[in-house]
């Protein structure tokens, strides 16, 4: 049980609590969505995930006054955007437009 006397909680904040414990959990989490390579869709929300993590990462850095964690994983979620529009946007039309052609081409 979580409590206030928890010496990885002393003094901090809710929100502070909150993203010291969702970004290792969101990062994790989306590491094993991505790597298992389940398709397009899990792949994407799999960066979904990663900005989750990117943003509460940026939250610990900011309460703790680390910068560097707050610049690095501003970077991150540019990239998970990109990752996001890569593998929803795009690649979902690709399989998309794959599934129409083959549509077309069965007897």
């Amino acid at each position: 049980m979580l409590s206030g006397t928890s010496p990885w909680l002393h003094g901090s904040t809710g929100m502070e609590q909150a993203a010291n414990w969702i970004a290792p959990i969101a990062t994790t989490i989306a590491a094993v969505m991505v790597a298992a390579n389940l398709g397009s869709r899990i792949t994407g929300f799999g960066f979904i995930v990663f900005s989750v993590g990117s943003i509460a990462w940026m939250a610990v850095g900011w309460f703790n006054d680390q910068p560097n964690l707050v610049w690095q994983n501003a970077a991150l979620l540019l990239v998970n955007i990109v990752g996001i529009w890569r593998w929803i946007g795009l690649r979902a039309r690709y399989e998309k437009g794959a599934q129409v052609a083959v549509e077309h081409t069965a007897p």
